[in-house]
């Protein structure tokens, strides 16, 4: 590493991450809040209505979606400085890809539910679509909130062949 480097580093470090990272690290926060709300608040329903395996299917369940839209998140922090298009095509890309994940354990679980016995079908089903709903309400309320500069520069009119008369 050359003494330039370093010091590019040491200025890098000094003013911290770009604004967009810092959004995409506020929404992905903000999702994780969500999420883990509604994880706490199933698991804790689950276990009142059907005792350890409604908090096992429950704690089960909310790991997963927590665990793939943390990573999902996380794609849009590291490409938060992107440009617009390729940010664009990442944030679809990731968002199918969870809900195809997602949706692909489902239907494995279901498929082989008496497999495992210890789990609750109706506590792993509304606690993973519970914990999907309150990642993504608290992430749109989250970037609701964002402060989102926009500049928009002075009207010029067109210039006329006569001269601007």
């Amino acid at each position: 590493m050359t003494v330039d480097s370093r010091a590019d580093a040491a200025a890098d470090a000094a003013t911290g991450p770009s604004v967009h990272v810092r959004r995409a690290l506020k929404l992905l926060a903000g999702g994780a809040v969500g999420g883990v709300v509604a994880a706490v608040l199933c698991v804790v329903g689950f276990g009142i209505g059907y005792g350890g395996s409604g908090v096992l299917s429950a704690a089960v369940a909310a790991l997963l979606v927590l665990l793939f839209y943390a990573v999902g998140q996380y794609v849009m922090v590291l490409f938060a400085d992107a440009g617009a298009r390729l940010l664009l095509s990442v944030a679809l890309f990731s968002y199918t890809t969870r809900v195809l994940l997602l949706g692909l354990a489902l239907l494995v679980y279901q498929r082989n539910a008496d497999a495992l016995p210890a789990l609750v079908p109706v506590a792993v089903f509304l606690t993973t679509v519970g914990v999907v709903v309150g990642w993504l309400v608290a992430e749109v309320w989250v970037f609701s909130r964002l402060r989102v500069t926009a500049f928009d520069t002075e009207y010029v009119p067109p210039a006329t062949a006569d001269g601007g008369q």
